[in-house]
């Protein structure tokens, strides 16, 4: 049987109170809960969906899977 799931990327954007800096990024929902950032040392999630190797590991993560990235460039490993 076939399986489905909702993956949401959802932009956000803060300007702080005098207009001088603005920041942005992507949250990362799965079946319309927020995914918390796969690295345990990283609190906040807000850019979780910029990356597609973090947006990959945080669902990965969020289904029960221990996920190994390898990383090739041009035939060389990272």
């Amino acid at each position: 049987m076939e399986k489905k799931i909702k993956i949401t990327f959802e932009e956000w954007d803060y300007t702080c109170g005098d207009g001088c800096c603005t920041t942005f990024g992507t949250k990362l929902l799965l079946n319309d809960k927020e995914l918390e950032h796969p690295n345990p040392e990283i609190f906040d999630n807000g850019y979780v969906g910029d990356d597609v190797q973090t947006a990959l590991h945080a669902i990965l993560k969020e289904l029960g899977y221990n996920v190994e990235f390898e990383n090739k460039y041009y035939g060389k490993e990272d």
